[in-house]
């Protein structure tokens, strides 16, 4: 059973969209607001970090035993009734209210979210207070079933670790350097090819933008080919160009940007790119 819920008013889905974001902002260079978000209403003062730090044990706490699952959740539902709920429920409006303000709205909270299931199981039981009996029963077993699964992979990598540990300064120098490396790598590539690139490394929360800019691109290099196809002389590459035309697709609706998706667009760059070389 699926549990419905509203992104924005879930902690969890809150703080993990605008660490995306922070990352988005600083790969692309631009003025990271969302730390400065972070910082003010996530800090020791407020009662949104406080019920942060429940989703987010609820989210990561592993047990081998059911019984010691079972009184975690017990005693974080306590732990959360104790808090200040007016002072809760301030605090996260003025925090939408912000990001509503600062962010395209749609886009923010169109994002896929990581264990989603879970961080609506814990709504559920933290602040849902139209919830079923059958519903919480559901949240719970959710719950007691993923703290207690075993994880995949029992050895964790040593660099993703050591960088974790880093402190703010040095993980945002890190994320220029990578930038830096990525600028240097591609600069071979033609200037839509890097833009499409940079375009798709920056959308870390797969918007809907992002989705927009490469349908508006697709019937760009379309346009592009039906011209060549009735350009160039020879009648078997027009013919080609013809049969390409029609292999490219738009991303349909419901559909996510993905790998292929780009690299296939890249593929009908370097076409576009050397029949402009050949033909002008």
């Amino acid at each position: 059973m699926r549990v419905k819920h509203s992104k924005y008013k879930n902690t969890g889905i809150l703080f993990e969209l605008l660490t995306r974001q922070l990352t988005s902002d600083t790969i692309a260079g631009n003025n990271p607001k969302a730390l400065d978000f972070l910082k003010k209403h996530f800090n020791k003062k407020t009662e949104l970090l406080k019920e942060y730090k429940i989703y987010h044990t609820l989210a990561t706490q592993k047990y081998k035993k059911d019984a010691q699952a079972t009184m975690l959740i017990e005693e974080l539902i306590k732990t959360h009734e104790k808090l200040n709920k007016s002072q809760l429920r301030r605090e996260k409006f003025n925090l939408i209210k912000e990001i509503k303000k600062t962010y395209n709205v749609n886009d923010f909270f169109k994002a896929k979210i990581t264990d989603y299931k879970i961080m609506a199981s814990v709504f559920n039981l933290l602040e849902n207070k139209k919830a079923t009996a059958l519903s919480i029963v559901n949240s719970k077993v959710t719950l007691l079933e993923h703290i207690t699964e075993k994880p995949t992979s029992t050895k964790k990598d040593a660099l993703i670790e050591n960088f974790s540990k880093q402190d703010k300064d040095t993980r945002l120098l890190t994320y220029k350097v990578l930038l830096e490396k990525f600028n240097d790598k591609y600069k071979g590539l033609e200037e839509n090819q890097q833009t499409l690139l940079k375009e798709y490394v920056n959308s870390v929360t797969n918007s809907p933008a992002l989705k927009s800019y490469i349908n508006q691109e697709i019937k760009e290099v379309k346009k592009i080919l039906t011209g060549y196809s009735k350009k160039v002389k020879d009648k078997a590459v027009a013919i080609k160009l013809t049969e390409t035309k029609g292999m490219i697709k738009p991303l349909c609706k419901k559909s996510s940007v993905n790998d292929d998706n780009v690299i296939n667009l890249l593929n009908y760059y370097e076409l576009v790119n050397e029949l402009k070389t050949i033909h002008g």
